[in-house]
């Protein structure tokens, strides 16, 4: 009969991305995720060179599956579905959400990454930039003026709106109220509006 691991990648995976999302990039290592796996620590060093790997493929994982659920949106244009899919998505998965607002931009890996991992990472930004460069097209089509103010109302009512208003919730852990979409609504109808005004 085989044996079938214990502790697998996705195990080991899964809690890195709760220690980070919990307590911070800064707390996890090897111990952290191990201790919160219930692996030994040779387990995971087992099937991982190092923590940088670790956290790699955890960025990986929640951005491709941010991709897959919100960005597509922007692909299509479709700016109030995105903020709505972001919502949801926050509310259907609050971990990878805290995860990322917890990694900012991009966690700091600390070891050297292997050519496969940088090159996969590097795939996803791009397949990332690729949506907002298409939500901005679809945006900016009919416009005269030049793209700089139309990209930064673009951040601003994808990003910086929705997770100004969600992150107190996430970082308590708390539902994030139906409220917040609607006023989120509001926000974004305002902004595209007046962007459209020329205002």
């Amino acid at each position: 009969m085989v044996r079938l691991a214990k502790f697998t990648e996705d195990n080991i995976i899964d809690a890195a991305i709760e220690v980070a999302a919990h307590c911070g990039v800064a707390a996890v290592s090897i111990s952290a995720i191990a201790g919160k796996a219930g692996a030994p620590t040779g387990s995971v060093y087992h099937r991982f060179e190092s923590r940088g790997a670790i956290l790699a493929r955890a960025w990986l994982r929640v951005k491709a599956d941010f991709r897959k659920a919100v960005a597509c949106h922007w692909s299509e244009g479709n700016t109030w579905a995105a903020v709505a899919g972001f919502l949801q998505w926050c509310r259907d998965k609050p971990l990878y959400a805290k995860f990322l607002l917890q990694c900012e931009d991009c966690p700091v890996f600390s070891e050297p990454l292997s050519a496969e991992l940088n090159a996969a990472l590097e795939a996803e930004q791009e397949a990332l930039d690729l949506c907002f460069r298409q939500c901005l097209a679809h945006v900016q089509q009919g416009r005269k003026e030049a793209g700089a103010e139309t990209e930064a109302v673009l951040r601003f009512t994808l990003f910086s709106s929705p997770i100004a208003m969600i992150k107190p919730y996430l970082l308590q852990d708390l539902n994030i109220p139906a409220r917040i979409d609607d006023v989120l609504r509001a926000s974004h109808d305002a902004v595209v509006a007046a962007h459209a005004g020329g205002t």
